[in-house]
């Protein structure tokens, strides 16, 4: 483990990308990453044609999935590395399985996997042009070859409701993301006690309170606790707490990945905004959760069992989302002001009271990780998401909904 107060870049591909881009005009950087998508896409799209000339032409039932789309997301990455069948090509396929993108008109069969119902209008991001398309996406539903569409939560699912009409509710639900099981491993020692924090940005996932948070744990236990933040949106000139080693990487490897869960003695996540793959990763290693009580309710952490909930004053997922913040931008910039003000304050006492119990002592942290390994192999295993997945496609072809559970 690297020195505390270290940043380490964890790929040197990534560290390269970042100081050239750094240098570039804003315009030009966006123009390199349009064009290195577009270029990006084609060569995947040739290589998966390839890929099942190689291996096949697929199994029944015989569906496509954009194989291009999945390595843009860690949920959609499990396609490829734990599908729940063999996916064939476009021309042969009877059924499709979008993800977010929908090509329109709808041309064969498809069940659609989307972020939030609103990322049916393109970009999860631009609040105001899913709010702006709501017609749009109702029509997209409703079409004939629409036959199923779900997200990743019953929270994701009673928030995205209220901007779907009411009759085309039937069509629509969740299905749990999946991560694969991992195999028991030593408990790491009691000391140093180490905080895990996952975020792939900065200021919604609540990384501030995190650090903060840790800064008072510092003052008063010293050395015997310790923090890794696995994040590349950590600014340069943030002044981080001693006893913090940041890991500057946009995505983990698998063997990085697992060596800092089995290191950590808690996953840490004060997030404001959907942040459920590190904690699906965490149950599936045997690790406790702190995360904030947001759409997902108890969905992901189960509060005392498998880890704790703290109440954030707000997220985005909320009454608020498109009114209070009509576009993203807004939300950050709301949330940067309560940070201000001290109005977050609360979700780092809470944290401090949470971790403070763990590291005295006061919990059963092997019990916990027992319960979060239990709550995975129940609901987050790749067996259990293949099973659902496979009765959605089955049903999507004799025409019928599929109701889970």
């Amino acid at each position: 483990m690297p020195e505390t107060g270290q940043r380490v870049t964890a790929s040197r591909v990534w560290a390269l990308r970042r100081a050239i881009g750094q240098r570039l005009p804003l315009g030009a950087r966006r123009w390199l990453v349009s064009r290195y998508g577009q270029a990006f896409h084609q060569w995947d799209r040739l290589s998966d044609l390839v890929g099942l000339t190689v291996r096949g032409w697929g199994e029944k039932p015989q569906v496509y999935l954009p194989h291009y789309r999945i390595k843009l997301h860690n949920i959609w990455r499990t396609y490829e590395t734990h599908p729940p069948l063999r996916y064939t090509s476009y021309p042969l396929a009877a059924l499709c399985h979008w993800i977010n993108a929908v090509p329109f008109p709808l041309r064969k069969a498809c069940v659609i996997e989307c972020e939030h119902i609103l990322a049916l209008a393109g970009d999860i991001t631009r609040w105001e042009h899913g709010l702006h398309n709501l017609d749009s996406i109702n029509r997209l539903v409703e079409h004939e070859r629409c036959r199923f569409v779900f997200t990743y939560s019953a929270g994701l699912r009673d928030h995205s409701r209220r901007y779907l009409r009411s009759d085309l509710w039937p069509k629509f639900d969740y299905l749990y993301p999946c991560f694969p099981s991992q195999g028991e491993y030593p408990r790491p020692d009691p000391e140093p006690f180490t905080i895990l924090s996952i975020a792939s940005r900065f200021s919604d996932k609540g990384i501030p309170e995190a650090l903060e948070a840790f800064r008072v744990l510092r003052d008063r236990h010293g050395a015997r606790v310790r923090m890794i933040v696995v994040s590349q949106m950590v600014p340069a000139d943030y002044p981080l707490p001693e006893g913090v080693v940041v890991y500057d990487t946009p995505r983990m490897s698998d063997s990085l990945k697992t060596r800092l869960f089995r290191s950590a003695h808690v996953l840490f996540i004060p997030c404001y905004s959907d942040s459920a793959v590190p904690i699906m990763e965490a149950c599936a290693y045997g690790v406790p959760t702190i995360s904030t009580h947001i759409h997902h309710d108890d969905e992901f952490v189960r509060d005392g069992v498998t880890g704790y909930l703290i109440e954030p004053p707000v997220y985005a997922y909320s009454e608020y989302y498109g009114t209070r913040w009509p576009t993203w931008g807004e939300f950050l910039a709301d949330l940067e002001k309560m940070r201000d003000r001290g109005e977050l304050q609360t979700v780092v006492d809470q944290a401090v009271d949470r971790l403070e119990m763990m590291i005295s002592g006061g919990v059963d942290l092997v019990a916990m990780g027992r319960a979060a390994r239990t709550l995975h192999a129940e609901r987050f295993a790749s067996e259990v998401r293949n099973a659902e997945l496979l009765g959605i496609y089955q049903d999507a072809l004799n025409a019928r909904h599929y109701a889970v559970g």
